[in-house]
Formats: structure tokens, C-alpha cells, sequence
């Protein structure tokens, strides 16, 4: 059993790692952690430089949690693509950070977490997007 983790390089994807962290330490199981890059490449401010990602796995080997990356390049939806890891591992759970939208972006955009938590094989857990001012939930 695993955790898998949607990662994109931000505040916010590297709380929704954190957490993933904390949640594979107390299952004693091993993170996944999946980026989408697509077609467009590095352009995309989703996809993961990789430095970026040797920080992030090195971080967790540190902490003691085996993991693995899946850097995933091709143009699926990206809910898609991390339910279809989900089950590929066997995942116990699954985080994703939640990046803050007014009601009408969710409404016309649709929802990648939404996806995801209606797609699952096993719980989501959503870590929301913080003020770092304040450090409060934005939504």
C-alpha cells in the first residue's frame, strides 16, 4: 500500500507532500509522488523542474519515507492520470492540495480534486491552500 500525492511546484504542492509525508510515517507505507508535465513540457507552471523534485524526494528519503516519482508526460486529464496511478499502486490514500477559486472558476473549470475524490479507490485527503501571512485556510 502506498500514498500517492498530485505535486505541482508551489506553496501549496509541497504542504499537500508534507502531509503525505506525515500520513505514509503513520501508515508505514511509501509516497508516490506524481507531477504532470503533458506535451507543453516545462512551460506549464504545474511541472516540477528537476531540482525542484530532488529536493522533495530527497526530503522525504530524509524523513525516512521510501518513495517514488512518476513524472507523467502525456495529455490525459490530470485526474485521470493520478486515479490511474491510485490503482497501478494499490494506494491507501491519495493527497492533493487544494488551490483556492472563487465558486464561478469551480463551476466553469470543473475540479481536478473534485475528480479525483468522486474517481477514488481509497480516501483523498485535500490540504487546502494557506495565507502564509496568516497561516489560515483560504477556503
Amino acid at each position: 500500500m502506498t500514498v500517492v500525492v498530485g505535486y505541482v511546484p508551489t506553496e501549496t504542492g509541497f504542504s499537500a507532500v508534507t502531509e503525505a509525508e506525515r500520513q505514509a510515517l503513520c501508515r508505514d507505507v511509501a509516497v508516490v509522488i506524481v507531477n504532470i508535465v503533458g506535451s507543453a513540457g516545462y512551460r506549464v507552471p504545474t511541472a516540477a523542474d528537476q531540482r525542484d523534485l530532488d529536493l522533495i524526494t530527497n526530503h522525504l528519503t530524509a524523513s525516512g519515507v521510501i518513495n517514488s516519482l512518476r513524472q507523467i508526460t502525456d495529455d490525459a486529464a490530470p485526474a485521470d492520470i493520478i486515479l490511474r496511478i491510485a490503482r497501478e499502486v494499490d494506494a491507501s490514500m491519495i493527497v492533493l492540495g487544494l488551490h483556492q477559486r472563487s465558486w464561478v472558476a469551480k463551476r466553469a473549470l470543473g475540479s481536478t480534486a473534485l475528480s479525483v475524490v468522486l474517481g477514488a479507490p481509497c480516501p483523498v485527503l485535500v490540504v487546502p491552500d494557506v495565507d502564509p501571512r496568516s497561516k489560515e485556510p483560504l477556503v
